[in-house]
């Protein structure tokens, strides 16, 4: 084999290696159930957290840690299964969009039904 046909046949199986890694690439088409429980938390973080103050205006209001906690319970997610998710949306931004949507949903349907 001479050193053309070697760099050929290099350049080939990068080619299809790269083509390979490519097809493989992970996609996210469903969220999970921590994904779902973490959309219902930040749903009704954000419900809590902006107060209406008249004409379209939204006060910002914080929750304190106890507030927090009680979210946690009510949506079945621990501390540390909160901060696992938030390092995994913070790696997968189409992961995180799609939990936005699920956000965007929920809050949707709670407004609608409070009017």
């Amino acid at each position: 084999m001479t050193l053309r046909q070697g760099f050929s046949v290099c350049t080939l199986c990068l080619i299809f290696s790269s083509a390979l890694f490519g097809c493989s690439e992970k996609k996210v088409s469903k969220l999970d159930m921590d994904d779902i429980r973490f959309a219902g938390f930040y749903s009704d973080y954000l419900l809590q957290s902006g107060i209406p103050a008249g004409d379209d205006v939204i006060v910002s209001a914080l929750l304190d840690p106890a507030q927090l906690d009680t979210l946690l319970v009510r949506h079945t997610l621990s501390r540390e299964r909160f901060t696992f998710k938030t390092q995994t949306y913070s790696r997968n931004p189409d992961l995180w969009r799609l939990v936005l949507l699920q956000v965007r949903e929920n809050i949707r349907k709670k407004t609608d039904s409070a009017q």
